[in-house]
C-alpha cells in the first residue's frame, strides 16, 4: 500500500552543502535518480552517483550526518546487521540493516543511522557513493537462533503423570 504522506529529508551532496527537501516514501527511489522537492518548492532530481545520503527527519535542524556520532560508540542494541559503510570521499558511517535482503532497495540501503532521533531517523545510501561496505556483527536474535534456543522439558517432567490424559 502507498504511502500517502510527504517525509522530510536532508541530501548529503559530496561538495558538503546539505539540501533540505520533502520526498514521497513509496515512490522517492527512482532507477537512475531520487525523486525530491526542495523546500522551496523547485523538483530536484539528483542521480544516484552525485550524492552520499538521504536522511530522513521529523524536525528542521542542523545537519550533522557526517560531523558527529557517525559511527557507533560501542555494540548495537538494535537488531540487525551492524554495518559500517566507507564512502569514496573517504567518510565513514555506521549503521543498522534489515536482516531480510529483500527490504534492500536495489539503488543503494536504507539504514538505521546510529544515535537516531528526530534529526536523523532512516538513511538512504545510494551504492554508487560507496567504495565498500563492511559487516561488523550481527545483532539480535534470529530465528534459526531462537529455535535452538527453545526451553527443554527437564528429565523428572517426563515421567510424570498428567491429570487430564485422555
Amino acid at each position: 500500500m502507498p504511502s500517502s504522506t510527504a517525509k522530510r529529508v536532508v541530501l548529503y551532496r559530496f561538495d558538503r552543502q546539505p539540501l533540505e527537501g520533502i520526498v514521497n516514501p513509496g515512490a522517492y527511489l527512482l532507477p537512475d535518480h531520487v525523486e525530491m522537492i526542495t523546500l522551496g518548492g523547485t523538483l530536484h532530481n539528483p542521480p544516484y552517483g552525485e550524492f552520499k545520503a538521504l536522511c530522513f527527519v521529523s524536525e528542521a535542524g542542523r545537519p550533522d550526518l557526517f560531523t558527529e556520532h557517525n559511527l557507533f560508540e560501542r555494540r548495537p542494541k538494535v537488531p540487525g546487521l551492524w554495518t559500517r559503510f566507507s564512502f569514496r570521499d573517504g567518510d565513514k558511517l555506521d549503521g543498522i540493516l534489515s536482516p531480510n535482503l529483500l527490504d534492500w532497495p536495489a539503488m543503494g540501503y536504507l539504514i538505521t543511522p546510529p544515535r537516531s532521533g528526530a534529526s536523523r531517523q532512516r538513511v538512504f545510501i545510494p551504492r554508487a557513493a560507496l567504495l565498500g561496505t563492511e559487516l561488523r556483527g550481527v545483532v539480535g536474535r534470529s530465528a534459526a537462533a531462537a529455535a535452538l534456543r527453545k526451553r527443554t522439558v527437564p528429565a523428572g517432567d517426563q515421567d510424570q503423570l498428567t491429570m487430564f490424559d485422555p
